[in-house]
């Protein structure tokens, strides 16, 4: 009995390793996935990962500070390791909601019940297509190969390079932000360009009512810079998601 305490308090810092990156992880991370499967594959992933690894009984921790820092450690260390490709693959997300309020489409805006926000039929038109890429490049199957390799390059219980990660995931999300703005603004360049073109319009035909077609003018000015760019954008983002994760 005493022998197998050990061996199950490493399964358990390799469990809450698995379950971190689950938590964060695009896809995996969906609220569309029920509890119970999430929990499921935590628990396969980190069996098999942690039957690979180098060091499997660890010695029990003497206090409790010591326990809770162990699995803290853990934790924020899985956790750190899927914020970064979650936040780039919410970029397309972002670019299409400002690129659909900068269309008027706004006023059709409803919450996305996945992430909680506000969205429009832009944004879940990218999101979906940059999420549905990224699957296709296996961004699920790279965050689960990624927890398996690290229980053997650093296995539980090991000094973790938190700061190092968390410096990594800092700059994918700052990278994030950049990306959303980099695609939104071809989209929004588009509008601003239908406006000013039917304000020429209204100046040199005075007798059309510009209230009638200046709702139009936007969309389809959007819309064709959205036929044009959107495709590349969007495959962008699922690269960069998935570079995101650690090698």
């Amino acid at each position: 009995m005493e022998s197998a305490l050990p061996l199950a308090w490493g399964f358990f810092l390799a469990l809450a390793r698995t379950a971190a990156l689950i938590m964060v992880a695009p896809g995996l991370s969906s609220k569309m996935v029920p509890t119970r499967v999430k929990v499921g594959l935590a628990a396969a992933v980190a069996l098999a990962g942690f039957s690979g690894a180098p060091i499997h009984a660890l010695a029990l921790p003497n206090t409790m500070f010591a326990l809770v820092s162990a699995v803290a450690q853990e934790t924020a260390f899985g956790g750190l390791a899927g914020i970064g490709a979650r936040f780039i693959l919410e970029a397309a997300g972002a670019a299409g909601h400002v690129a659909g309020l900068s269309m008027g489409l706004g006023y059709g805006s409803l919450i996305n019940p996945d992430s909680g926000a506000s969205s429009s039929i832009i944004s879940d038109l990218l999101g979906t297509v940059a999420f549905a890429i990224a699957i296709s490049l296996g961004l699920h199957r790279e965050a689960c190969a990624w927890v398996c390799r690290s229980f053997t390059m650093l296995p539980p219980g090991s000094d973790l390079p938190i700061r190092a990660l968390g410096a990594q995931a800092l700059a994918h999300t700052v990278f994030g932000m950049a990306l959303a703005m980099r695609i939104a603004f071809p989209l929004l360049l588009a509008v601003t360009l239908g406006h000013v073109g039917l304000g020429l319009l209204g100046k040199f035909a005075q007798q059309l009512s510009l209230n009638t077609i200046g709702f139009s003018a936007s969309i389809i000015a959007g819309g064709g810079a959205l036929y044009l760019f959107a495709p590349q954008a969007v495959d962008l983002v699922a690269r960069e998601a998935v570079r995101a994760l650690p090698s």
